[in-house]
């Protein structure tokens, strides 16, 4: 099973994050760490997992959806 990406409110700036690893990238919005996570979800064949602010899972798109 491959690890997803997930974005991530932390700081003020929205992280694309790998599961359990580093940070991928910083984004000013939501959007754009959406946008950045789909491209490399793609890429790499995995899935996305998206947080509200407030750290709860807004809804996890697999693999083969994005």
């Amino acid at each position: 099973m491959s690890r997803d990406y997930y974005v991530i409110k932390e700081g003020g700036e929205w992280k694309v994050k790998l599961e359990a690893g580093r940070v991928i990238s910083t984004h000013r919005s939501q959007k754009a760490a959406k946008r950045n996570a789909k491209r490399l979800a793609r890429k790499y064949n995995r899935g996305v997992t998206v947080n509200a602010a407030k750290g709860y899972t807004r809804y996890n798109i697999p693999a083969d959806e994005v």
